[in-house]
């Protein structure tokens, strides 16, 4: 017997107390004392050591299964149901739950409907005849169940069950109730191993739909285009939707947030690392690692994102209760959801996975179970954990017309938060099926979920996939059931037809074409079919006109971010291509001193070479001819200053090996400081050698710290050429007139002004006015540039 029992029985009244001693037949110590029985009785002697004695008598474990034997169905149920929820629940609580799960009611077909309707908002009206209160009163009869401290019985039958109070299971009772459970529990443990048979349709499907939006986002060059707000845009959206979304609802929908469902998908696949944003776009990554994993694995991680990350809020789609401010379609969730979206799980893993449980009769039994679901009790009372600074989101959760009782809002926030969970992803993800797709009122797990949601799943065995038939007209059948791996695979090049079932596809010359364009090869396209045709022999005609159309398709290529090795010795890419370790690291080979590289090996074909005493350089390819050109230069640090008179100050000890061999080209060794020097016979040997004055200002520009000095820009256009034949300045002393052409030609045709005219001056080059005081300084220093003066 716990101490808190005996501190439960000095809150009870004495005239129930004797009551139990007299209905329970309790046996005093002595026949003396059975004419003291109510002082002995009395909670105020609780501590005097006949009373403990009758404390022990009431609590036995012998007399409480006695006791128990005796009960109905009903009452057994009304006593389990608050061992469960911890021995503590409210009274009217607990009746809401018994009635709307039609457990005490067993009503059928409109009454069960209506019943359960109104079990939404209304608690049912308590009477004393009524089912419920009958079987409370006969338990509290019992001294099984007893009354909170905080109900007044002043006057008051204590048996009654009508009251509003809290009902409390003696931990003595408590523990008898769940060893009797133990024994009657007959549920074994989940096998060593599984069938993957044992897994519901609904998970294969969800992840069904995963690969359908991958492979659709995978079809688009441009990706799938969002808006500011994080969300779909409406021409991508609708191309979602027409593929996955509801049929005959393309034109209702407007923005992501109003179909769910395709949004959680689009989360989970950017959780997953298969979508990634670019640009104002998503693409797709890569995901055959992902879809090669066994089903029970995807649908695991796939759960366990949803469970423990925030990237998901239930609290946006709470139905009839409006939040504010409310947080946004993409907010992440609040700890506070995460912890109560872990809490509820437990509750749904208790369902019976054969039964269905209607909606309202979980919610009001989760109420019993977690009545600080959403908001933690040390935030503030009950009555006010709706309003802004009561709880810790700091928002306010109201009604259309008026505010929320804590009773009501119970039902209608952390109620509106079990359905967004349960309707939610557990339905998407598959854990879970529903009675209706449009209107939802019932559900049941689904086969499998305790494979899902168990911290160390037994292992399954893989169903093996359906045999992929490749037959003479080009046409494939892949029977069920079909790998979203081997779809992956084949959507590379072929075309699909159709997919239900059965996977249909079709090579065509435009599909082997576009792989070929992707990097695939012949050689591979007919691994694959041979492997997944598990033996089958592939037709002769396939295979000749696989290869015939690698033929047409490479005679031009157009490579795009290819990384190559070129060696001066073929013989040394024959030794590389003849090793079976160093031979995975390449693609194919180009010539016989060039072949293409794996762009992920490239780190290890260098590591590689550097054992075999190689240093190989690795360079990006320019645009043009030179690496002077500005296009895909590796990006590196400045190198040097350059100096009014041509000379290159290096700014390092040592000068990157690379652009130091470059800038050779420019430039000469001036034997005075050891630094390289521009001059015009350099700027004109590298003009021969076929660099442009364009490519060199580029290199200078973007290696020399500070870029090039103005007055040094003009020598070097200059001496490359760079003004073209305008590179003489001619001095205008004469007064000028500033007149249109039309003018000067009227005044060009007058006898009496034609004489006195002199010649216009040339168009191709402009005017500058310069003070008569600086004219000698203006021309010393364009003489000291390099310019001709006349």
């Amino acid at each position: 017997m716990e101490q808190s029992d005996l501190d439960l029985l000095q809150t009870i009244p004495t005239y129930h107390l004797q009551f139990l001693a007299k209905n329970r037949r309790l046996p005093l110590a002595t026949k003396g004392q059975n004419a003291d029985t109510a002082a002995a009785l009395s909670p105020a002697s609780l501590a005097a050591p006949a009373a403990i004695e009758v404390a022990q008598q009431l609590f036995q474990a012998t007399t409480i299964s006695e006791s128990i034997r005796s009960l109905n169905d009903g009452e057994r149920l009304i006593l389990r149901e608050l061992v469960a929820c911890g021995g503590r629940a409210n009274s009217r609580d607990l009746a809401l739950y018994l009635t709307s799960s039609t457990t005490l009611y067993p009503v059928k077909g409109s009454e069960s409907s209506a019943i359960i309707e109104q079990s939404t908002m209304l608690y049912p009206t308590a009477h004393p005849h009524g089912v419920f209160e009958q079987a409370l009163r006969r338990v509290l009869m019992l001294g099984l169940v007893f009354w909170g401290k905080q109900t007044n019985f002043a006057g008051r039958d204590y048996t009654s069950g009508v009251y509003d109070g809290v009902l409390i299971v003696p931990q003595a009772v408590k523990d008898v109730v769940n060893e009797i459970a133990r024994q009657e529990q007959t549920a074994a443990a989940l096998p060593s191993v599984l069938s993957e048979v044992a897994i519901g349709d609904g998970m294969r499907q969800f992840q069904r739909t995963l690969y359908l939006y991958w492979s659709h986002v995978a079809t688009l060059r441009e990706g799938l285009a969002i808006v500011q707000s994080g969300l779909l845009a409406r021409a991508a959206l609708r191309s979602v939707v027409e593929l996955l979304g509801p049929k005959g609802q393309v034109e209702q929908v407007r923005t992501e947030q109003d179909i769910p469902r395709l949004l959680f998908i689009r989360l989970i696949l950017m959780k997953l690392g298969l979508l990634q944003e670019r640009q104002g776009a998503f693409f797709v990554a890569s995901a055959h690692d992902f879809f090669a994993l066994p089903l029970l694995e995807r649908v695991r991680r796939c759960y366990h994102l949803w469970l423990e990350t925030s990237f998901w809020n239930e609290l946006f789609y709470l139905p009839e209760v409006i939040v504010r401010p409310g947080p946004g379609p993409l907010d992440p969730a609040h700890d506070e959801v995460i912890r109560a979206r872990q809490a509820l799980m437990e509750q749904v893993l208790l369902e019976h996975v054969e039964e269905w449980r209607e909606v309202p009769a979980f919610i009001a039994r989760t109420k019993l179970y977690i009545p600080y679901l959403l908001f933690p009790r040390q935030y503030g009372l009950r009555a006010e954990r709706y309003s802004m600074g009561s709880n810790p989101y700091g928002w306010d959760f109201r009604l259309r017309r008026g505010w929320l009782t804590h009773r009501e809002g119970w039902h209608m926030v952390e109620g509106g938060f079990i359905r967004a969970v349960v309707l939610g992803p557990l339905h998407w993800l598959g854990l879970v099926e529903v009675n209706s797709e449009s209107f939802p009122s019932a559900f049941r797990p689904a086969p499998g979920i305790e494979l899902v949601t168990s911290e160390e799943p037994p292992e399954v065995e893989a169903i093996p996939w359906g045999r992929l038939i490749v037959q003479p007209n080009f046409e494939m059948v892949a029977l069920a059931p079909v790998s979203e791996a081997l779809l992956i695979q084949l959507d590379r090049f072929a075309e699909r037809v159709g997919l239900e079932h059965i996977a249909q596809y079709r090579i065509t010359k435009a599909s082997i074409t576009r792989a070929i364009q992707t990097g695939l090869h012949a050689e591979t396209i007919m691994q694959v079919l041979t492997e997944a045709a598990d033996g089958g022999e592939i037709p002769q005609n396939v295979h000749y006109s696989l290869i015939e159309w690698e033929r047409q398709a490479r005679r031009i290529e157009m490579w795009q971010s290819a990384t190559l090795l070129e060696v001066d010795d073929a013989a040394l890419l024959d030794a590389l291509f003849a090793d079976e370790g160093t031979r995975a690291l390449f693609v194919r080979r180009v010539s016989p001193v060039l072949a293409e590289v794996m762009p992920q090996q490239l780190h290890a074909m260098q590591e590689m070479l550097w054992q075999r005493d190689y240093l190989s350089a690795l360079t990006a390819a320019p645009l043009q001819d030179t690496v002077l050109e500005d296009g895909r230069l590796v990006p590196r640090e400045s190198q040097w200053r350059l100096r009014e008179d041509g000379l290159l100050q290096p700014i390092y000890a040592v000068t990157d090996l690379y652009l130091a061999a470059e800038v050779a080209r420019i430039s000469i060794l001036d034997e005075v400081t050891g630094w390289r020097k521009i001059t015009p016979n350099s700027i004109e040997r590298a003009n021969e050698d076929g660099l442009s004055l364009n490519a060199m200002l580029t290199f200078l520009q973007r290696y020399c710290e500070g870029g090039i000095p103005p007055s040094f820009l003009m020598r070097l256009k200059l001496w490359g050429d760079g003004y073209g034949e305008q590179d003489t300045i001619t001095v205008e002393q004469a007064p000028m007139l500033y007149l249109s052409e039309q003018v000067l030609h009227d005044l060009q045709s007058d006898a009496a002004l034609q004489s006195l005219l002199g010649s216009p001056v040339a168009q191709e080059g402009r005017l500058v006015r310069v003070p008569a005081a600086h004219l000698a300084e203006v021309l010393e220093l364009l003489r000291e540039r390099g310019f001709e003066v006349e």
